[in-house]
């Protein structure tokens, strides 16, 4: 089966009732926020090797999200909008679409989690969601199945890199963990003096 008709196979028809269309939008447009907020939880309640582990599934991200740029430039592959075909909902750019930014956040994310030993139990779900938000941009008109699919390679692209620079920037990641620490100690120590 062609990216063509997957595409006409997933891609909502006209007339997409409100309910749908705001279910889709938000899990097309809106989850990817609850990635921060996660992480964010995350360290905040995690400990030294937790914080480490979580900078390297977040270069992971940054670099796949870097092999995702190289990858529109060299090979730029218009969404089915510029096309003309199927149905749009969700506003969107005409930048090129494979692969998908939203899908390669999450999957390398995903697989990052799985190479961790405190946050391997996000990896599946990391996944499946990634899968879902992919469904729903194009179920939305904005990308080809491709487009989400191509982000898989782009994801392990990305933690490998982010692997083999763990070592070297490991310094940097106990100097920001470092840093996070001492700016937290601080902040208690002046609230302690306000309220004496």
């Amino acid at each position: 089966m062609d990216n063509l008709h997957l595409f006409e196979l997933i891609n909502a028809a006209p007339g997409l009732g409100p309910v749908r269309l705001l279910l889709a939008t938000v899990l097309a447009q809106w989850l990817i926020w609850l990635v921060p907020i996660a992480m964010a939880f995350a360290w905040v309640r995690g400990d030294l090797v937790a914080r480490a582990e979580l900078l390297h599934m977040l270069l992971a991200a940054l670099i796949a999200l870097g092999v995702a740029q190289i990858v529109v430039h060299v090979w730029p592959q218009p969404r089915p909008f510029a096309l003309h075909l199927g149905t749009q909902y969700l506003q969107h750019s005409t930048d090129p679409g494979l692969p998908s930014d939203h899908v390669t956040v999450f999957w390398s994310l995903a697989l990052g989690a799985l190479a961790s030993r405190r946050y391997a139990v996000w990896g599946f779900p990391l996944l499946a969601t990634g899968l879902v938000v992919g469904w729903a941009r194009v179920y939305l008109g904005v990308h080809f199945p491709f487009d989400v699919l191509a982000a898989f390679p782009v994801a392990v692209a990305g933690v490998l890199i982010a692997r083999g620079l763990q070592g070297p920037l490991s310094p940097v990641a106990a100097r920001v963990i470092e840093l996070y620490d001492r700016c937290i100690a601080q902040l208690r120590s002046r609230s302690a003096r306000r309220n004496a």
